[in-house]
């Protein structure tokens, strides 16, 4: 008979002894009983307790961990996976160590509903079909979005040319569209005075956007520019819905004011020194 290693199981027809390193498992009967030693026995009827508690502590606080995790994640599909694994986990425990048939349910259901959520993201994402032209504003704008989201964003404008010389914003007025400038230059001009010059990549409007007051500046077209017009009161009833865009938005538009900002500020510079 080999030499206990690890772990015993008491059962009624008597101890089957487990080496954990899996190269082999020995049934002792009642007959053989007698030749191990009673110190031996307790001490692998110890070791297994300890196992069992250990892993049951371990099965059950990941669970909590877990959805805890999934609480800080920024990102759906993140946040989806955590909260699966956190089911999954949560789903053992209450199977195999509480007995808690009702328990075990809710945690299968809590599973089902998020994987079914992350295949419906998957789909969303594979039947999506960006052209060049949306893939560009999708690389360059909101790279943080899944192509799903970006198509989103995209109902709510069009595409616009415009020629030189026509305004694309004037002071004053209610910007009735966040702007993202494809090609081509505008001027901006506050008073009567130029100030600068949006570039290709440039955002349009975003002050107003998020202020609800007049522009702050006329745009004119500089040259034949090409851009994506987002509709306000639907973009705004879209970042309300998904925190995610919500997110992206809040982010490429405070990098568009940083930008601006840091601009005016050469050029008052310049006009001082000059």
């Amino acid at each position: 008979m080999s030499q206990i290693e690890t772990a015993s199981i008491v059962t009624n027809s008597g101890i089957l002894i487990v080496n954990l390193n899996i190269f082999r498992a020995d049934v002792f009967t009642a007959k053989d009983i007698s030749h191990c030693p009673s110190e031996h026995r307790k001490s692998g009827a110890k070791m297994q307790i300890s196992f069992d508690f250990f892993t049951m502590l371990f099965v059950g606080n990941i669970s909590y961990l877990l959805l805890t995790f999934s609480m800080l994640m920024t990102r759906m599909l993140m946040l989806r996976t955590f909260a699966i694994g956190s089911g999954i986990s949560g789903g053992i425990y209450d199977y195999f160590w509480l007995n808690d048939p009702v328990g075990t349910f809710w945690e299968a259901a809590f599973t089902s509903v998020n994987l079914a959520q992350i295949m419906r993201i998957v789909y969303e994402n594979v039947s999506v079909r960006l052209n060049h032209e949306e893939r560009d504003f999708h690389t360059q704008f909101l790279s943080s979005l899944a192509p799903y989201q970006v198509r989103r964003v995209l109902r709510t404008g069009l595409w616009l040319n415009a020629e030189a010389g026509v305004p694309i914003t004037r002071q004053g007025e209610i910007i009735s569209h966040l702007i993202f400038l494809k090609s081509g230059k505008c001027d901006v001009i506050v008073d009567d005075i130029s100030v600068g010059q949006c570039n290709a990549g440039s955002i349009v409007g975003e002050i107003s956007f998020r202020s609800g007051e007049g522009a702050t500046a006329t745009v004119l077209a500089a040259e034949p520019v090409r851009y994506l017009a987002l509709e306000r009161n639907g973009l705004q009833k879209l970042v309300k819905a998904d925190p995610e865009i919500s997110h992206a938005i809040e982010d490429v538009s405070t990098h568009s004011l940083e930008y601006k900002l840091a601009r005016m500020n050469r050029t008052a510079q310049q006009i001082r020194a000059t």
